[in-house]
């Protein structure tokens, strides 16, 4: 089995990274310090509506939401108005690329969707079917050409759905990885549940892929992130012990509010305990590029294109703090990153 895994792993350039994945869970963790240059925030754009904790970006930087009722929204960053894709079922996750937008629909029937991100007509639609329970609830969505990758929050797991074949695999399930150990931490507090019990924010909720899509990083969330070959999920003759095996704790991380990855393969992060924008890069220096209170209110976030305010832009989704006039009040700040 390791000899095997070993030669999976070297495929997707594992030989590349300086130590193996032993090694980058076990030393210790460089402090977070902060960046030679900060990023700053250039628009704060007031929302006509609350939405959902969702953000995401086709690669024009058109950015979308969800709204309570589970319908994409479209957000005008020009007078922060939303324009709903009506006539879809109602969706729990969202997410966009170069083939348009993808959401998965809430049970009993989950679904994966491929949407016009102009005309809201579903393109194509793939039944989740038994990999889902029925107390399934699916938070997180990545999708490549051919792989799409969903976390079930309620009942931890992945489904990896082959775009091409259809064919729906539920794997990692009851995975420690997926699963918040911790109290959820925002500006210095524990988040208390209705019950007024601590609150850990619920299990996976923040997923990205890496440029080359030979990565997956994922985590709760309260962290840690963890780091695992997508050569290991998409494969049926990888068993669970070599899943497990494959698997990387990449960097202990602070409660989040966010997690973006661009080009060069930086991972950004909100820290909403604290209030920080922080970068962790391939060189795997923990960096923080901005400070303010603002950010412990952050919901989600995503990187947007070259525009002429700056060379890339991060969207922050924001609600207001709670000693604000307006507690329902949503805004969408852009950050000009160094």
């Amino acid at each position: 089995m390791t000899m095997r895994l070993s030669r999976l792993i070297a495929s997707c350039a594992f030989l590349a990274c300086a130590t193996p994945l032993v090694s980058h869970s076990a030393r210790a963790e460089r402090p977070w310090q902060n960046a030679p240059t900060q990023a700053h925030f250039i628009a704060d754009h007031p929302l006509s509506s609350p939405v959902m904790p969702f953000l995401t970006a086709l690669p024009s930087g058109t950015l979308y939401s969800l709204d309570d009722q589970g319908v994409p929204q479209r957000i005008d960053l020009v007078d922060g108005q939303l324009y709903p894709l009506t006539g879809l079922p109602p969706l729990t996750a969202l997410t966009a690329n170069s083939q348009g937008i993808w959401g998965v629909t809430r049970g009993p029937k989950f679904e994966l969707l491929n949407i016009a991100p102009t005309s809201g007509t579903i393109l194509n639609r793939i039944p989740v079917g038994a990999a889902a329970h029925s107390t399934s609830h699916f938070p997180i969505i990545q999708v490549t050409d051919t792989t799409a990758y969903l976390g079930d929050e309620q009942d931890p797991a992945l489904v990896v759905i082959d775009l091409k074949e259809a064919h729906v695999r539920r794997i990692l399930e009851n995975s420690p990885s997926l699963s918040s150990h911790t109290p959820l931490l925002r500006n210095g507090h524990i988040v208390k549940a209705a019950n007024g019990e601590p609150y850990s924010g619920g299990n996976i909720r923040f997923m990205v892929l890496d440029h080359s899509e030979q990565w997956l990083f994922y985590q709760t969330p309260t962290g840690p992130l963890y780091r695992l070959a997508t050569a290991l999920l998409t494969d049926p003759s990888i068993s669970p012990a070599e899943q497990i095996e494959g698997m990387a704790k990449w960097r202990s991380t602070p409660s989040l509010g966010g997690l973006a990855i661009n080009d060069k393969d930086t991972l950004y992060m909100i820290d909403i305990d604290h209030g920080d924008l922080l970068a962790f890069g391939a060189d795997r220096i923990p960096l923080r590029l901005l400070h303010d209170e603002k950010l412990t209110q952050a919901q989600d976030i995503a990187l947007l294109p070259r525009s002429s305010k700056a060379a890339l832009r991060l969207a922050v989704l924001l609600k207001d703090t709670p000693d604000a006039a307006s507690k329902n009040a949503t805004h969408l700040v852009e950050i000009a990153l160094p």
